[in-house]
């Protein structure tokens, strides 16, 4: 299955760095979220590969058409990617799942175990990644500093009420840590 995956990062990766929606950070988003993605299913015995593959494609919608609705086109544009890339089609449609059912926003019910992994690896990969998002929201979003500390809080909590308590378990400290470092963040840019 590691050659497939090859094929998908060979597929998304020009999809991901070509965005005229977001620079360089989306395509090193995929590839954490991935990683922590097929880490957690590890962990959890759920299926590594249809977790790490929804990783890699789970922003691509928002890569090609924008974060409005991007768990929808996402999961239009990972099929074909998918039978392009030859991955069995019995793994077709739960990491479209997961794609799908990623987003905190959308509260959409997880099917797989895996889908639970994605939604879990895209927050966590937020905690930990909060200059860049800071710098997404006022660069590639236009969303003014004094606004992008509220916008930022209530994405870390819907990122955390998204993740499902058997992951929460795993994650000790993790959401506190990052309202902390979110706080920090906050008072460098407004000292500057």
């Amino acid at each position: 299955m590691e050659c497939v995956i090859r094929r998908i990062r060979r597929e998304v990766k020009p999809i991901y760095l070509s965005s005229p929606h977001y620079k360089l950070f989306i395509w090193r988003h995929a590839q954490r979220v991935a990683q922590y993605a097929k880490d957690f299913a590890g962990k959890m015995q759920g299926d590594k590969f249809v977790a790490e593959a929804g990783g890699l494609l789970h922003d691509v919608g928002a890569a090609k058409y924008g974060k409005e609705n991007h768990h929808i086109t996402g999961a239009q544009e990972a099929g074909p990617i998918l039978l392009k890339c030859g991955c069995p089609l019995p793994l077709i449609g739960p990491i479209i799942s997961a794609v799908y059912s990623h987003r905190g926003s959308q509260r959409i019910a997880f099917q797989t175990i895996e889908a639970k992994c994605v939604a879990a690896a895209d927050a966590i990969e937020h905690f930990g990644n909060l200059e860049e998002l800071w710098r997404v929201q006022v660069e590639d979003r236009g969303i003014l500093e004094v606004a992008v500390y509220q916008t930022l809080a209530e994405k870390l909590a819907r990122d955390w009420d998204k993740i499902e308590p058997e992951i929460k378990a795993i994650l000790d400290g993790e959401y506190e840590h990052a309202k902390q470092k979110l706080l920090e963040i906050a008072s460098k840019k407004r000292k500057t």
